[in-house]
């Protein structure tokens, strides 16, 4: 017990109540109490709206990845609310998903006075709360949650090789940014037998990735070509997009590596970080050779 910790936490809760105001649910909501403040989502993807809440408050750049959802328990249809068809080919199902609330401070700037603790209660609070797990990767400014265990079938816990963990190679080229995205996602739909899609998005209402660039990977993670053409195509905005890599529950097998921007107003500040965190050892489940 903290009798200090645990009067301010009071002394919070007791004031966002009166100060707490409606947002978008999708979003999440950050209520804030003087130098506290507390992350609170719910909805189906919550680690997916947590970083999306945060880049929208703080101008925080954070990357999340999605999970297999394999386990019948850990989705939820809901054909008959968005189904406009009395006999749909196929049930729409969508990740369980859930509440998520993190707690943390915030300096005199307004920003979270440690963004990557914040980050990592984040994850250790979906790892405690949800039947996933989850890893925080830092790479410079890069913050980056990738999933490293799903549930199987039969609702036992495995380790998961996260999708853009996968190795890939692109030949050289000048080509469109967008096209060479479209070929690291096409090598990922070959290693898996997945529908990999990347990366549809449009800023200011310009399509992404016009910008035709040499490129060419050779047997290079998946993210690490992700970044790359990130940074190729955002020149003149550097540090202001991000990917939310989502995937349908099983039976569909598509995944979608969805592009995210972040806004001028709220760019955060580049504050420094300690090196990553050593990376969970990967396994050979959702393993497909690709073909020859």
């Amino acid at each position: 017990m903290n009798p200090l910790r645990d009067s301010r936490r009071l002394i919070f809760v007791l004031c966002c109540c009166f100060g707490a105001h409606a947002q978008n649910p999708e979003l999440g909501r950050v209520e804030r109490c003087g130098g506290e403040a507390t992350l609170i989502v719910d909805g189906p993807r919550p680690v997916d709206s947590a970083a999306s809440t945060l880049a929208k408050e703080f101008g925080i750049r954070i990357n999340v990845e999605d999970p297999a959802y394999i386990f019948r328990d850990d989705v939820k249809d809901v054909t008959a609310s968005v189904s406009r068809d009395a006999r749909p080919a196929r049930p729409v199902l969508i990740p369980k998903g859930g509440n998520l609330e993190v707690h943390f401070t915030v300096g005199s700037d307004g920003m979270p006075a440690d963004i990557q603790g914040l980050l990592r209660s984040l994850v250790d609070a979906a790892n405690a709360h949800f039947p996933f797990q989850y890893r925080l990767d830092v790479d410079g400014n890069w913050f980056t949650i990738v999933p490293t265990h799903t549930r199987d079938q039969l609702g036992s816990s495995v380790a998961t090789v996260p999708l853009l963990d996968r190795r890939v190679t692109i030949p050289p080229g000048t080509r469109p940014v967008m096209e060479s995205a479209s070929l690291m996602a096409d090598a990922l739909s070959a290693q898996t037998g997945l529908r990999v899609s990347c990366c549809q998005a449009a800023i200011a209402g310009i399509p992404w990735g016009l910008a035709a660039v040499f490129f060419e990977a050779k047997d290079e993670p998946a993210r690490s070509v992700l970044k790359r053409l990130f940074t190729a195509a955002a020149i003149n905005q550097p540090d202001r997009d991000y990917w939310l890599q989502r995937c349908d529950p099983l039976p569909s097998t598509w995944c979608f590596i969805n592009l995210a921007h972040i806004s001028r107003e709220t760019i955060a500040p580049v504050r420094r970080v300690s090196p990553p965190p050593a990376r969970s050892q990967a396994s050979p489940f959702f393993i497909r050779t690709p073909p020859e």
